[in-house]
């Protein structure tokens, strides 16, 4: 049988012909010696950049660009030329080299740096539409800092046109992906954002997330829908809330906008009026006191919801300048209201300007905050919660003697608060034990020096030394100088006190027992004062470290409500709210009961302490002894 031959011929030519056509190909075209020419140009161009000499690497760009117009190097070129221009911050200038290397370059690679660059001009001479439409794209971009920066500039265009959720959107790859340092910063601005600038319906849109930062719109959802009164939705959305997010740190602040707005879908049983500052300087305290009160309404709310209390607030418009007359028609609209009691007002002046009217208004008046001298004695309705100027310093003056000590030097500032705590504390001293010297600073002092200076030279006269006029043997007696008494009273504040005790101890004022008073308290003077604030004791009517489980319950609500610390104010606030809430559980439910039941009120196991009135509107309690000890600040065991 023949077997037929297989055609493999053909494949054995072709192969043969492929290789003779390779061995025969020929050689690449070299680089030309201008091209090479051109490319050192441009590399000299970038060293000069690299080195900021940019008027020099500018010179050399437009050297290449007369020299070889048609190298294959030109897209580096324009590029480089743009970057010389946008950081001597020409920019428009460096547009022009931008969009001319994406003109006649579509298929170059630096293309996706040019459009950067673009919107970064765009931004910088503030046409943000421009630089939105080239910055968005981002699909080219891969290096992590550039794609922050693109965020920076995109969340600021969008703010400027009032694009909220765009900008949120971008403040939120930056608090996910900046440095950790920055990212609370960024979670501040989106909080903001939600807070002030979100429509209802942009509110919805973010909410409906999942993850941050919807579980913030849902609570600003609820409390917007609150103040619209439309309680249906907001008791869905603070619902929703709880249900999507069981253990965050805002759960008390969500149960405090559901039992809101559960509460608006009936009538309450009281009211309770509020006179605080919401606009004006003093705001923020007016703020912070409301925050208390709130704090503690919810807290009776949640167990007395057959006879739910309801807050009725009147804006001060407090401020020193300004005449207190918004207060007393605030009153005057509680008291119409029908209140039951009125927390409030803040300031000294406020309550002297009210005090008249309340004869005839028969409302109690609770004042969380209002330090002067013998208020509670203008009005039998007049009452008040607060750590005055005069009881701190009595505190700190009879903590002192307890302590054998015998003579003292007041450090304090000269301004309403120092004069006060000073005056009171020279007076509970009087005849008990003596005081050195008293030196007045004004409250700006940075620079403690002068007055130490004048202290060591009080306190050498006392001994008789005298003081030479010779700048070198005045130091050398400086510097050998012990001081000859026991103890140091520095009423202040923070930020000044926190420089005051270090540059003592350079002047070789150390060891000595130091007191102080409220506006210590807080880490800045620890970060400031360093270990030369070891063993000193501040008096305050608040001791938020306390381990005491009624006291750490409410600052922990506190916290989860408003992502912040209870200070003073808002813990006095809530005691005060606290008084008046107890007595109506106990059915003393009108203002003249209310009024008896204050003045009958005994060792009230507040969060400021436990408090009394005496027949008085005049709270008696016993200040917080706190020792700075191991950096913390700790209570006093006497």
């Amino acid at each position: 049988m023949l077997l037929r031959p297989v055609t493999i011929l053909p494949a054995i030519l072709l192969l043969i012909a492929l290789t003779a056509s390779l061995g025969c190909a020929p050689a690449l075209v070299p680089e030309p010696q201008w091209e090479k020419d051109a490319r050192a140009l441009i590399d000299h161009a970038e060293t000069l950049f690299a080195k900021k000499q940019y008027e020099q690497a500018r010179k050399a760009v437009d050297g290449f660009f007369t020299t070889y117009p048609e190298s294959r190097h030109t897209d580096q070129a324009l590029s480089l030329m743009g970057e010389i221009q946008l950081t001597t911050r020409n920019y428009k200038q460096a547009l022009n080299y931008y969009k001319k290397l994406i003109e006649k370059y579509p298929a170059s690679s630096l293309i996706g740096e040019a459009k950067y660059k673009i919107g970064l001009c765009y931004f910088e001479l503030k046409e943000y539409d421009l630089a939105v439409d080239n910055l968005e794209d981002r699909s080219r971009i891969t290096e992590p800092a550039k794609l922050r920066r693109i965020s920076e500039m995109l969340s600021a265009a969008y703010l400027v046109k009032k694009n909220y959720p765009a900008a949120v959107r971008e403040f939120v790859f930056l608090a996910d992906n900046a440095p950790e340092k920055q990212r609370p910063g960024y979670r501040d601005r989106i909080r903001e954002i939600v807070e002030k600038n979100l429509s209802e319906s942009e509110l919805m849109t973010l909410a409906a997330g999942t993850t941050y930062p919807s579980d913030i719109a849902l609570l600003r959802l609820a409390s917007l829908q609150i103040g619209q009164r439309n309680y249906t939705d907001a008791v869905k959305a603070a619902k929703t809330f709880l249900d999507r997010f069981p253990a965050h740190p805002e759960k008390t602040r969500a149960e405090m906008l559901l039992a809101e707005a559960t509460a608006g879908l009936t009538a309450p049983r009281y009211y309770l009026g509020v006179l605080v500052p919401q606009t004006g300087p003093a705001s923020f305290y007016g703020e912070r006191v409301l925050k208390g009160i709130q704090l503690a309404v919810l807290a009776y709310n949640t167990q007395n919801a057959a006879d739910r209390v309801e807050l009725v607030v009147k804006d001060t418009e407090s401020s020193p300048e300004t005449p207190p007359d918004k207060a007393v028609t605030g009153l005057a609209e509680l008291a119409a209201k029908g209140v039951v009691a009125v927390i409030g007002p803040l300031l000294t002046k406020e309550v002297e300007a009210v005090a008249p009217s309340l004869a005839k208004l028969q409302v109690p008046l609770f004042s969380p905050t209002a330090p002067g001298v013998g208020l509670p004695g203008l009005s039998p309705w007049i009452f008040r919660n607060v750590l005055t100027n005069a009881a701190q310093a009595a505190a700190a003056a009879q903590y002192g003697l307890r302590q054998n000590l015998k003579k003292f030097v007041i450090f304090a500032p000269d301004d309403a608060y120092g004069r006060d705590l000073t005056r009171a504390f020279t007076q509970e001293l009087a005849r008990k034990a003596e005081i050195l010297a008293t030196i007045n600073y004004p409250p700006e002092t940075n620079d403690f020096g002068p007055y130490i200076r004048k202290l060591i030279e009080i306190d050498l006269r006392s001994q008789r030394i005298p003081i030479p006029d010779d700048d070198k043997e005045r130091k050398k007696l400086f510097q050998a100088y012990a001081p000859t008494f026991d103890a140091l009273y520095l009423p202040g504040y923070a930020e000044k006190v926190g420089l005051l005790i270090p540059q003592l101890a350079f002047y070789t004022i150390a060891g000595k027992a130091i007191i102080g008073s409220n506006n210590w308290h807080t880490p800045d003077l620890i970060e400031r004062a360093g270990r030369h604030a070891e063993g000193a004791v501040i008096v305050d009517g608040f001791y938020p470290e306390s381990q005491d489980p009624a006291v750490k319950a409410v600052v922990d609500a506190y916290r989860s409500a408003y992502q912040d610390e209870p200070d003073n104010l808002s813990a006095q606030a809530y005691d005060a709210a606290a008084m008046i809430l107890s007595l109506l559980a106990a059915k003393k439910d009108t203002p003249a009961a209310i009024k008896e039941g204050l003045l009958n009120l005994r060792d009230f196991p507040g969060i400021s302490g436990s408090t009394s009135f005496m027949g008085s509107g005049e709270s008696q309690k016993k200040p917080f002894l706190i020792m700075i000890e191991d950096g913390k600040f700790t209570l006093v065991k006497e």
